[in-house]
């Protein structure tokens, strides 16, 4: 009777071998050593040759540019290797298996080396490789999803992206606001517990979210020209700077360049949150002068914006060249400096920047520079800059930058990361990049943002606009957003005249 189940143990453990054989077979792995070799890198799509990743990345599927029936993809690092076999061309990696081989090789280089099939031959090419860093990036993306010249303004919604994977979460959109246009979304230190959002045309106004309330307000009063637009908390909450802009687009018939978006006029107010009212300077609020895109310092003290003197739009639309300015901010009392710094003159650089981002640890401002404006979505010549707030330089992003538009901007809250807007990959849609900077500024070469589909690009027929990086997700419902944003006009803010 023992001999018996010896023997069946026996059976079962032969039965088991046969099968673990027969697997390997099914993924070619005796063939592969006669594959011939190209001498050569492949060409996939998204490139994810030579980027650096954060850890907590969604999988870099791609697909391989060269045809094919099968494809043999090795993943190999110090700490060993997986092999992954697919049906023709697109790689799609597991998600479960992705997480481990990138939470195994913190800190490491990780190679990919594929193998094509045609016909009845195997091809080798040479490894690819990227950097898995130590430094996470924060977990959720949101962003505005809008056709590409921007005028179809009623299909469009604010989508938020789970980086860890390629689920995606609906904040709002035109379907359940009819005719209204959203942007400006901004969040108090990557936080998803204080934001807000700009409404314009139906139902207009701007949701803001604190302590898990949400309101409506009003931003226009009779002080200024128009609503408030473009925003950036202060760091403890308390106040949000805004620039009042009249944007206008032209739509060029000839040339190369499609379009412009134009900042008529421009000025700087703050907003208290407690008091529902505006404050002002004439610093920042002058008729001489145009003041837009205003940005706190990590520690409150500070206010940066971008100022250009005053001119006549659109003819003087190439003489709009706009420096980098500071004031001095006092948190406790709410009062605005008495002196304009300019850390980067217009005048001297002969060119304009925008969008200025200070980095979390207070070290580096990265900017937009474009020949003249300050609205960078349309000017190919836009690109990625870091002014050192230590050393008082400023160099370009040549990791970051291309030959096409580089635009809106992000630092995640560990500051190792940013995301950030560039139309190079076809000329017409804005997309979404992230790339990797370290503690002295240097950036390494950055990656598209993953999709399931490596494919997704070929039909994907919007762009991504204003990428936002925060640490959660937005606690918010649509409905609850719609609803307060639908059922009054919402407060009206106040003017303080006492600052």
């Amino acid at each position: 009777m023992v001999y018996f189940k010896r023997c069946k143990r026996t059976k079962r453990k032969f039965t088991l071998m046969v099968i673990v054989f027969s697997f390997i077979g099914c993924n070619k792995l005796p063939q592969l050593s006669d594959a011939y070799e190209f001498g050569h890198s492949p060409e996939i799509f998204p490139d994810y040759d030579g980027v650096t990743v954060p850890y907590n990345i969604a999988p870099l599927n791609f697909e391989l540019m060269d045809s094919c029936q099968a494809l043999f993809v090795k993943i190999s690092s110090a700490k060993g290797e997986n092999n992954f076999s697919f049906r023709k061309k697109k790689v799609y990696f597991p998600e479960k298996k992705w997480k481990k081989i990138l939470s195994e090789n913190k800190g490491d280089t990780v190679f990919i080396t594929i193998y094509s099939k045609k016909g009845d031959k195997w091809r080798k090419y040479n490894p690819i490789h990227f950097f898995v860093s130590k430094d996470s990036i924060d977990r959720m993306l949101v962003y505005r999803k809008i056709m590409p010249g921007y005028q179809t303004w009623n299909t469009m919604g604010i989508y938020e992206r789970d980086l860890s994977n390629f689920k995606e979460k609906l904040v709002l959109n035109s379907e359940i606001m009819p005719g209204t246009c959203m942007n400006c979304h901004t969040f108090r230190n990557n936080e998803p517990d204080s934001w807000l959002l700009h409404l314009r045309e139906n139902f207009g106004g701007t949701i803001i979210f604190t302590n898990d309330n949400l309101k409506k307000i009003q931003t226009k009063i009779p002080q200024t020209f128009g609503s408030a637009g473009f925003s950036y908390w202060h760091p403890s909450g308390k106040y949000i700077a805004f620039s009042i802009n009249k944007i206008t687009q032209i739509f060029h018939g000839v040339g190369k360049v499609r379009a412009h978006a134009l900042d008529m006029k421009s000025d700087m107010v703050i907003y208290d949150v407690e008091k529902n009212s505006f404050f002002t300077s004439p610093l920042i609020n002058s008729p001489d002068a145009f003041e837009a895109f205003p940005c706190f310092s990590p520690n409150g003290k500070t206010l940066y914006y971008v100022s250009s003197p005053a001119g006549e739009l659109p003819q003087d639309q190439r003489k709009m060249k706009y420096s980098l300015c500071s004031v001095s901010f006092d948190e406790q009392n709410g009062i605005i400096g008495n002196k304009v710094d300019t850390l980067i003159s217009a005048k001297m650089l002969n060119k304009s920047v925008s969008i200025p981002r200070v980095s979390p640890d207070g070290r580096f401002i990265m900017l937009t520079q474009l020949d003249y404006g300050n609205f960078p979505a349309y000017n190919p010549e836009a690109d990625l800059y870091l002014y050192d707030l230590k050393e008082h330089k400023m160099r370009a992003l040549d990791a970051f930058n291309s030959n096409d538009v580089e635009s809106w901007h992000c630092w995640s809250s560990n500051g190792r990361w940013v995301v950030f807007s560039s139309r190079r990959r076809d000329g017409l849609f804005m997309d979404v990049w992230i790339g990797y900077i370290d503690q002295n500024g240097a950036p390494r070469k950055p990656f598209l943002l993953p999709q399931k589909d490596p494919e997704f690009y070929d039909s994907f027929l919007f762009s991504f606009n204003l990428p936002e990086l925060i640490k959660e997700p937005i606690s918010v419902s649509p409905h609850r957003i719609a609803k307060v944003a639908t059922k009054s006009k919402g407060q009206q803010a106040e003017f303080d005249t006492s600052h």
